[in-house]
């Protein structure tokens, strides 16, 4: 089961882990989706074609956040940013 989360700073970086809980597109592309409190909207975030992180914009205030891929990171695929 997956939880939503809070993750507080611009421009922080989180760590996910790779594994089989990844949400992966009919491609093979993993995903994360994030839920932007000021835009009241979800954003999909693919995976970086090196495959080390995900970064998700904000559509309304340009707030970016980074989430790395690593070893000891967070299986967590869905994330609440706030603006």
């Amino acid at each position: 089961m997956t939880s939503e989360s809070s993750y507080p700073p611009r421009h922080s970086v989180l760590d996910v882990t790779e594994g089989m809980s990844e949400k992966v597109t009919g491609s093979g592309r993993p995903w994360i989706q994030v839920w932007f409190e000021c835009a009241g909207a979800y954003q999909k975030v693919f995976r970086s074609i090196d495959g080390t992180r995900y970064t998700a914009t904000c559509p309304k205030c340009g707030k970016q956040m980074k989430f790395g891929v690593g070893p000891g990171g967070r299986s967590d695929r869905f994330f609440r940013i706030s603006c």
